[in-house]
């Protein structure tokens, strides 16, 4: 071969190792921020997860490859150079910038960024209202994202220097170079299937010989948003008989009550980030809450309730309509969100009860205008409807909580009862802004969130204060939850488990409802809970249970590729085709010892998640959640 054809493939070669060498150093970058992520060998941590990368280089970089593989007499033009230059500086600073995001918002989301990144950024005015603050709150990051340009486009001149000096001796060999370019893209599409096996290697694939919590280490954005987008509909499994699968978990729940049926009011509070850790009526720690504290104690609070999801747009279909997180992409932008569900809204208002949804966000955010449609709701109140001074609004997010919350009350004195409202809370959220009149009302916390659970709390009591003067008061049921946990810290809080520990506090003046329960349950158990509270006594769809219903006491959840069963004994990770993780938590909530053996039999969490899964993809592939 010519020496310049020669030099020629070499620089291709030597841009396709410096890519992953930069994915290389956004994986340690990420590491090194969030250390709980890494294994007991490092070495295979990140000899694995080179596996990923080269499947996400070689699909990012096979324009780059064919065009400069391909035997054409262009390769010699400068223009061509330029053109195939930026094409490859476009794909490094894609690369970079999506590994460094995650690198922000693992600590939120708990896993790798996926496809439904793209539909959240579209949903309303969110991410441009707010990326002047992530720039200024994330200005390292910015800086990296340029240092890696800039040094890239330093290399990429060396190479240039050292290989392609003489790019004009090319020579138009054609069935030589088309030969070795029929070669470059077998390997790389190799590359991009992870292999010769026989099914590409996927997201789920990451779990493969290494414990679950080192998958968000294993991987690599670029790859798990290539590898989340859906061409086709999501799998159907059939794990068990379909007998089987509805005697261990049956979505379709009818309550036979004797007893008549209670029209309480029914407002639900979403507290935004409320992490379990933050409220000391649930783990008698330093306490960020002091009205939640004080409230605990006249009402029935679940000290062992956890999240479906780890995000909003995850966590408010859950609450609402009793439906988990369980596919890559949350059911409000997926495939499926236009499928006939049930919620509070569509289940009461059968029943003659007014409902609404209030979250004082810019409407269009996250799409929950357009859910609460779908879900039944007959008014949706967002920041277009608050007609409050402009000062009530925090300029990222939409309206500070304690105006809207005010707004709300109003709202409800002109509703007829029984009513039921869901609210949704914004202020405990990145970038943690509250009132100026509050700011210096509340004590210095080390971590600005903390200061913003405090006002957010505050709001709540302002609101209860008010509720409490209304003739409606007595005869409404309260629930506060949150969507997701927050920021957190510590081997449990940071774990599996912990982070998806959150309050779920059930409060009613007009009832003795007061006490604990220590049942493990789960933000799809409050629908099915309320109802029973209630005395309904129709048919309707649930994906949890009922409290009152000790034997079926469970949460699961999704994240990573895997999916887990946690109940008040153990916790089971399953991948869609094995157990890789069993964790006894009676001795083991911090998730050290691994159970999970290649004999081991099938036990009955197993068996209860894999029925659950069925079951949920069924109802969702045949829309059959609720009956036309």
């Amino acid at each position: 071969m010519n020496q310049s054809n020669f030099n020629f493939y070499k620089a291709l070669c030597a841009k396709v190792m410096l890519l992953l060498l930069i994915y290389f150093f956004l994986r340690s970058l990420f590491l090194f921020t969030y250390p709980q992520t890494s294994g007991n060998n490092l070495f295979i941590d990140f000899l694995y997860g080179l596996r990923f990368d080269i499947s996400a280089v070689c699909f990012l970089l096979a324009p780059y490859l064919i065009l400069n593989a391909f035997p054409t007499p262009l390769s010699n033009k400068k223009w061509y150079v330029v053109l195939t230059d930026f094409y490859f500086f476009l794909v490094v600073f894609i690369s970079s910038l999506l590994n460094l995001i995650d690198t922000a918002w693992f600590e939120y989301t708990g896993k790798r960024t996926t496809s439904d990144f793209f539909s959240l950024i579209s949903l309303g005015d969110d991410i441009s209202n707010n990326l002047g603050n992530y720039l200024i709150n994330y200005w390292y990051l910015l800086f990296i994202l340029i240092a890696i340009l800039f040094i890239t486009i330093l290399i990429n001149k060396k190479i240039a220097a050292k290989y392609l000096s003489n790019t004009d001796l090319l020579l138009p060999n054609f069935i030589q170079r088309f030969v070795i370019f029929i070669f470059i893209i077998g390997i790389s599409f190799i590359g991009f299937r992870g292999g010769l096996q026989l099914r590409p290697i996927s997201i789920q694939s990451a779990v493969y010989g290494v414990n679950p919590n080192e998958v968000p280490l294993i991987l690599n954005t670029p790859f798990a948003i290539i590898k989340s987008f859906r061409d086709e509909p999501i799998p159907s499994v059939k794990y068990l008989g379909d007998k089987d699968a509805k005697k261990l978990f049956n979505y379709n729940k009818s309550y036979q009550d004797s007893l008549p049926f209670k029209k309480l009011n029914v407002v639900v509070l979403v507290m935004e980030s409320f992490s379990k850790h933050l409220i000391g009526a649930f783990t008698n720690n330093i306490s960020y809450t002091p009205f939640l504290d004080s409230l605990s104690k006249e009402s029935l609070i679940c000290t062992n309730a956890y999240a479906n999801g780890k995000r909003s747009i995850e966590g408010i279909p859950a609450i609402i309509s009793s439906i988990p997180h369980l596919t890559n992409e949350p059911f409000i932008t997926g495939a499926y969100n236009v499928n006939r569900i049930n919620s509070f809204a569509s289940i009461l208002g059968k029943s003659g009860y007014e409902t609404a949804f209030f979250h004082g966000g810019y409407n269009g955010t996250m799409g929950f205008a357009d859910f609460s449609k779908i879900a039944g709701y007959t008014k949706y109140y967002g920041k277009n409807e608050y007609k409050g001074n402009s000062e009530d609004d925090d300029g990222r997010w939409g309206i500070y909580d304690d105006s809207f919350l005010e707004f709300m009350n109003h709202k409800i004195d002109d509703m007829r009862t029984p009513f039921h409202v869901a609210f949704f809370s914004l202020s405990s959220h990145e970038p943690y802004i509250i009132p100026n009149k509050f700011k210096s009302k509340f004590p210095k916390y080390k971590e600005e969130y903390q200061k913003s659970v405090r006002y957010a709390d505050y709001s709540l009591s302002l609101f209860f204060k008010n509720a409490s003067t209304k003739k409606w008061f007595s005869n409404t049921l309260f629930i506060i939850v949150a969507d997701h946990t927050g920021p957190s810290s510590g081997d449990f809080y940071t774990n599996n488990i912990g982070q998806l520990a959150i309050p779920i506090i059930y409060y009613c003046p007009g009832l003795n409802l007061k006490g604990q329960y220590n049942g493990t349950t789960q933000q799809t158990d409050i629908l099915p809970t309320t109802l029973a509270l209630l005395n309904y006594s129709g048919q309707f769809s649930a994906f949890g249970n009922s409290i009152f219903d000790k034997n079926n006491s469970f949460n699961i959840s999704y994240g990573n590729g895997i999916w887990q069963l946690i109940n008040d004994k153990s916790l089971v990770q399953f991948d869609g085709e094995k157990t890789t993780g069993i964790y006894n938590l009676s001795n083991d909530s911090l998730l050290k010892n691994n159970l999970a053996a290649p004999t081991a039999n099938i036990n009955n969490n197993e068996l209860l998640l894999k029925a659950f899964l069925q079951e949920f993809r069924t109802a969702m592939l045949t829309n059959t959640i609720c009956k036309p």
